[in-house]
């Protein structure tokens, strides 16, 4: 089935998923990023303490997702849409009310749980185990959300930073949440097609579950690989303001280099679902790192070599290796795991992101203050890619699920 009837067949459900992965943007590093000046300057807080202080309410969000993020294979589907858009709502509300470290670091565990955490993995979850045949089609088309969102939330909250002031533009996200995302969700949800009946044999194949899938050495040989990418452009996103600054380039021009990326994203990612779901993601994994070694190469040469076109250069390759990771970690755990218990495993691989995304801000924010350069950290985050692409290579084929 090609996009097109695909999509005929499944919009309403499939827009579900899309807008699922878009509001979790409020919750994602970029955006909150965004914020860090106005935040530090509020809160007295130093680049490594805000970056100690994220990366803690990170790390908590990932050991609540341990539990929260199973129930999505026990509740109804709506149930547990309207409890992650309930909870972003108050986390926005708890943002607009900080006037406290304490009540700053409970905002930013909201943000990342109900955000990051739990609205991707109802997207990803939902859409990867609705669909089997067309899987890659569907986790591309609904990580589309993400890209769609991302290309213009950087310009919403500056301009909403501008207008009416950055805790007061929280307040707006939450009443836009209230009266708009949710109402709607709850509407689209209804048109979840129907789940499969998993057989007792297919039930009961080893690797259905957590504790099989840790047994599992070709976990362990895709894990470095996986990880890579949010845990280095984690760090680098969450200091792209003293990035900019350290390589000469106006902030605001790397804004507008966030268009660039996002339209790469999609487009690589509409390429890659159907190439997902012709090569398996596991063939595909250890390619996505070559446009991420190119932009860490670009960070390893003169700052002036490309001009003003550099940042939209280093967020185009950015863009392209997001976009091919987004089908491709969607449809590997399907592939090596199946999907009778994959809330549940990806309740605990999402957590391990989110745990290396917890430690990029704070190590990332010890670099800066001990003035390592961005080119240091780009020739270190090429010396891993390569290393674990070629572990992830050698992983076996012939061993794929095959449900």
């Amino acid at each position: 089935m090609n996009y097109f009837s695909f999509i005929g067949a499944h919009y309403r459900f499939l827009l579900f998923g899309f807008l699922m992965m878009g509001l979790s943007n409020f919750g994602q590093t970029f955006f909150i990023a965004l914020y860090s000046n106005e935040i530090r300057i509020m809160f007295d807080l130093s680049n490594a303490g805000f970056g100690g202080l994220y990366s803690a309410a990170t790390l908590a969000s990932a050991l609540a997702m341990v539990i929260n993020g199973r129930f999505i294979d026990d509740w109804p589907l709506r149930r547990y849409a309207l409890f992650v858009l309930g909870g972003l709502t108050l986390a926005c509300v708890a943002m607009g009310l900080a006037a406290h470290v304490a009540m700053l670091f409970l905002a930013l565990f909201m943000l990342r749980h109900f955000g990051q955490g739990l609205s991707s993995h109802t997207a990803m979850t939902s859409a990867g185990r609705a669909f089997d045949k067309n899987r890659g089609q569907a986790v591309s088309l609904v990580q589309l959300g993400y890209a769609g969102f991302e290309s213009f939330f950087p310009i919403m909250a500056v301009t909403a930073i501008a207008l009416i002031g950055w805790q007061q533009s929280w307040f707006l996200y939450a009443a836009l949440l209230l009266v708009v995302a949710i109402p709607l969700q709850m509407m689209l949800v209804g048109y979840e097609p129907r789940r499969a009946t998993f057989t007792d044999e297919e039930a009961s194949e080893p690797g259905a579950d957590r504790a099989t899938m840790l047994r599992d050495k070709r976990f362990y040989m895709v894990l470095p690989l996986y990880l890579a990418p949010p845990f280095f452009l984690t760090g680098l996103f969450f200091h792209q303001v003293q990035m900019a600054a350290a390589r000469g380039w106006a902030i605001e021009t790397l804004a507008a280099a966030f268009t660039l990326y996002a339209f790469i994203k999609v487009a690589s990612s509409l390429v890659t679902g159907p190439l997902v779901d012709r090569f398996t993601a596991l063939r595909l994994l250890p390619f996505s790192v070559i446009p991420l070694v190119a932009a860490f190469w670009l960070l390893t040469l003169p700052d002036n070599l490309f001009g003003a076109a550099t940042p939209f250069i280093y967020m185009g390759l950015i863009g392209l290796n997001l976009g091919m990771v987004g089908p491709i970690s969607g449809g590997l755990w399907p592939e090596l795991f199946g999907t009778a218990h994959l809330g549940a495993i990806r309740s605990l691989t999402a957590p391990i992101v989110i745990a290396a995304t917890a430690a990029a801000p704070v190590l990332f924010g010890l670099a800066v203050d001990m003035n390592i350069s961005f080119s240091a950290i780009g020739l270190s985050g090429i010396i891993f890619l390569i290393g674990a692409a070629l572990l992830a290579f050698s992983v076996p084929a012939e061993k794929l699920a095959t449900k």
